[in-house]
């Protein structure tokens, strides 16, 4: 790994940790002095994280953090809300719709249910500092979780319906990242143009007894959301 690469990394992972006093980072000579390297590494380094939305350079001004940008650190938590909250960032989600629809083979595949059998379909957009996130659909089995669709009402959180309808823990099974371009009702939910790739990710949340909840897919903003991986996580 190159030295700017280094730095940036650093950099990044205190802005995850909301490190930086009002979002805003040191000189590049204090940093420089810092990481042991010369002004032209931090530079780069600082130059990349505002290619990729992490960072806003103010020319006279400064270098701030980015309050639309997100970094999310993959584990078996699955409260995405709950981590950007530790992030200092406005967080909301808005629920789309609320159905009982059927199951189809890929669905039920990873709920482990028979096909076509009930599940509630949840759609969400999900907004960070009032910019458009993600979007996406969550399948619960409306077996395993009945009255799901009720619980939602006068309540836009995943984790304070789940537990409403007898479920207080739950977490993450795996989770799996690809890259694609967007649908066009996908660009104008996200406010994001054709061109712009975005993630695609999917999903399983189990009970503590290992059965499946939930299966959802979500299309998040590449432009402003980074996944954190820990070596001991």
């Amino acid at each position: 790994m190159k030295r700017w690469e280094v730095v940036r990394s650093s950099l990044l992972s205190d802005i995850g940790a909301g490190a930086f006093e009002k979002g805003r980072l040191p000189g590049d000579l204090v940093l420089a002095e810092r990481f042991g390297v010369n002004r032209h590494t931090v530079r780069n380094a600082i130059k990349a994280l505002e290619s990729e939305g992490a960072l806003r350079v103010q020319h006279g001004v400064g270098t701030f953090v980015a309050e639309d940008f997100v970094s999310h650190k993959l584990d078996t938590d699955p409260r995405f809300t709950y981590k950007l909250l530790g992030q200092n960032k406005s967080v909301k989600r808005e629920i789309l719709s609320v159905a009982q629809v059927s199951a189809g083979p890929e669905i039920a595949k990873h709920l482990k249910i028979a096909p076509s059998a009930l599940v509630t379909e949840v759609k969400s957009i999900s907004f960070i500092n009032d910019w458009p996130l993600a979007t996406g659909a969550a399948y619960h089995p409306a077996d395993r979780v009945p009255g799901l669709a009720a619980a939602f009402e006068g309540s836009n959180s995943f984790t304070a319906a789940l537990k409403r309808c007898g479920i207080a823990k739950y977490k993450r099974k795996w989770t799996r990242i690809t890259a694609r371009r967007p649908t066009q009702q996908e660009t104008q939910l996200l406010r994001i143009s054709s061109s712009s790739p975005v993630f695609y990710e999917t999903n399983v949340d189990v009970t503590p007894d290992g059965a499946p909840i939930k299966y959802a897919f979500g299309v998040i903003r590449s432009d402003r959301y980074e996944y954190l991986i820990e070596a001991d996580s």
